[in-house]
């Protein structure tokens, strides 16, 4: 499957992510900041999925990505070439990563000390939004240039 309407579906809602993640890390909200850059990745991922399959329904598409990355690492590499055959397998770790950003900054997470759960307003700190906002403007420019190469 080759569906490049899906593919844009899913951009357009990355780009949005991706700025509300930028006007929240300028305003020193890093917990909005936090969420909407793991959107903006997880949406990322999943136009680039779009294209040749359905996303699957999960805030943590990077084995998708990983088996089409696999099964079409011939097509991709003449397609769009070298750069993006190395971006790619980036994309798959920064999702792996960012994923469990989506329930943490919503609900929080339980303590390493067994002592009940952190507050999600604590977890969000400045150097996790700084690290995740990296990744997202990674993961969306590396889409937006999967799309521009269709």
């Amino acid at each position: 499957m080759e569906n490049y309407q899906e593919t844009l579906r899913w951009i357009k809602d990355a780009r949005d992510c991706c700025e509300r993640a930028d006007r929240c890390l300028s305003e020193r909200d890093w917990r909005g900041t936090v969420q909407n850059a793991q959107l903006t990745i997880e949406l990322s991922v999943k136009s680039v999925i779009a294209f040749f399959e359905e996303p699957v329904w999960t805030h943590r598409p990077d084995r998708q990505l990983k088996m089409i990355i696999d099964k079409n690492k011939e097509e991709i590499g003449k397609k769009f070439g070298q750069q993006m055959m190395e971006a790619l397998p980036l994309l798959v770790d920064d999702t792996r990563i960012a994923a469990p950003w989506h329930g943490w900054s919503t609900y929080g997470k339980p303590r390493e000390d067994g002592t009940g759960w952190a507050a999600a307003v604590d977890l969000c700190t400045r150097e996790i939004a700084e690290d995740l906002m990296k990744r997202a403007q990674r993961a969306f420019t590396v889409a937006e240039k999967f799309l521009s190469e269709l």
